[in-house]
């Protein structure tokens, strides 16, 4: 299994539950890396994300990036997704995080799957639609 990563949900240096639940995940799936963008990332944070299971943490801190949160995020991840060549990238189902999987699809030239409630080692994800009346397996081919 190869490497996952899992772009970090912060506010103020303190990450956010979605990317412990991520990060979970993504242990299911291969070897995971947490990615930051923008300031903040101190001693607390890498412990918090190590004790989720980040092997790796990639970190964009200039505080400039955080300023603009979406395009910053997918530059960075595209650069990652290159030179890594990730097995799969997992991102909160945010509206920022929607719009950066989004563009990370375009620049990667690969495709999006969002509100997902969970994947398997095969890649492939659940999704409950409808209201939750029907669940959907799918996956990026």
């Amino acid at each position: 299994m190869g490497e996952v990563l899992v772009l970090v949900e912060q506010t103020d240096g303190t990450v956010k539950k979605v990317t412990s639940e991520l990060l979970t995940l993504a242990r299911r799936l291969g070897e995971p890396s947490a990615v930051w963008v923008g300031a903040g990332c101190d001693d607390a944070a890498l412990a918090a994300l190590g004790e989720y299971g980040a092997a790796t943490v990639y970190v964009a801190g200039d505080a400039e990036l955080a300023k603009h949160p979406v395009a910053p995020a997918a530059e960075v991840l595209a650069q990652l997704v290159a030179e890594k060549s990730p097995t799969a990238v997992l991102i909160a189902s945010t509206a920022d995080g929607k719009e950066v999987a989004g563009r990370l699809a375009v620049k990667a030239d690969s495709g999006v799957i969002t509100d997902a409630v969970d994947i398997d080692a095969a890649l492939v994800a659940t999704q409950s639609v409808f209201g939750g009346s029907t669940v959907v397996h799918s996956s990026v081919t």
